[in-house]
């Protein structure tokens, strides 16, 4: 009884993860370029009891979050009409320099501006930093904006970058090294609309929400089994 007290926690505690996660992908809905997360499950140590005859019984100890993905599924593409807003058609993501760390992250967002240094202008993103060119520097619209000018980069494996929150990806041992991506293409005067899908997530919060009941169910008989076979000694 207390194994079953224990794997039905288990099993609460993953699905209230899923939950966590379906929410932040909901609270995300209009944020532009964003990819939604997926969570995966795994089954916790199996053990095997002797169920008698010489027959070996698997008894599970509950479940756990295994991994919380990132689904790249491309976004709808939204005309806006704005020269410097861009989307990429295609796998890959915009470099941004970041002004503080100087750090390079990956993003989907294109939403654009020009920042005014000097007698020098750059491209930057939303929050002023660097929009990196085809030369992994940043762009330099001095001499005028070209959006041909703009560089898109794709990895080995993207399912390895690191989420950082706030729309931006980090390269990671498993993603590989960034690399020019020649065959997405670049839209301008497009943005890139979330790809979190409202339907999907609905169904995934009713599927997650009765799995935590059912896990919450089993818990509370599990608890009432033990307060009887205690009354019982």
């Amino acid at each position: 009884m207390i194994r079953g007290f224990y794997a039905a926690k288990t099993g609460m505690i993953a699905q209230q993860n899923a939950l966590n996660t379906i929410g932040n992908n909901v609270a995300n809905i209009n944020t532009l370029g964003f990819k939604p997360q997926v969570t995966a499950f795994a089954s916790l140590l199996y053990e095997n009891i002797d169920g008698g005859a010489g027959t070996q019984i698997s008894t599970g100890h509950g479940a756990k979050v295994q991994k919380v993905g990132i689904d790249f599924t491309q976004g709808e593409l939204e005309p806006t009409r704005r020269e410097l807003d861009c989307a990429i058609d295609g796998d890959g993501f915009f470099g941004v320099l970041n002004r503080e760390t100087n750090l390079t992250t990956y993003t989907r967002d294109g939403v654009f501006h020009i920042s005014v240094e000097g007698d020098q202008k750059f491209l930057v993103d939303v929050v002023g930093n660097y929009v990196l060119g085809k030369d992994r520097n940043p762009l330099n619209v001095t001499a005028g904006y070209d959006s041909e000018q703009i560089g898109i980069f794709s990895f080995p494996n993207a399912y390895g970058l690191e989420l950082l929150g706030s729309n931006q990806f980090a390269q990671t041992n498993r993603s590989g090294q960034p690399q020019i991506d020649n065959v997405s293409i670049l839209r301008p005067g497009y943005l890139e609309s979330s790809a979190t899908d409202s339907a999907t997530e609905m169904v995934k919060v009713l599927e997650a929400n009765s799995a935590f009941s059912f896990n919450s169910r089993i818990l509370q008989s599990t608890d009432e089994m033990e307060k009887t076979v205690n009354q019982l000694r």
